[in-house]
């Protein structure tokens, strides 16, 4: 008797080797560095229907991860949770990083 076999899947590729890799509890620091002498902007932020909201995050605030989508438009994204407040955000990995200060550029 033959059996198919269903090809393996593909799991979809990291946008960028700059983002974050955390799991579900994990503590992160917002990645969004404002330049000085600029007028400061939103962290931009999706919710759960990819639809653009306002927020007031701001770089080095540390936040708890909720949830995370592997397959959302624009990459890898997490459901956090600033431990400041307890408001809840979905944000792209890329604008979290695992420490609280910058990384300095080289």
């Amino acid at each position: 008797m033959a059996y198919y076999r269903a090809p393996a899947a593909k799991s979809a590729p990291r946008t960028s080797k700059d983002e974050l890799l955390v799991a579900v509890g994990w503590h992160a620091f917002v990645n969004w560095p404002q330049k000085i002498g600029e007028r400061a902007t939103a962290v931009p932020l999706a919710t759960k229907d990819e639809a653009r909201e306002t927020n007031d995050l701001s770089d080095g605030q540390e936040v708890e991860i909720l949830a995370w989508r592997p397959f959302a438009s624009g990459g890898l994204s997490y459901q956090i949770r600033r431990l400041s407040d307890g408001n809840e955000f979905w944000v792209r990995a890329l604008y979290l990083r695992k420490l609280r200060d910058a990384p300095r550029p080289v």
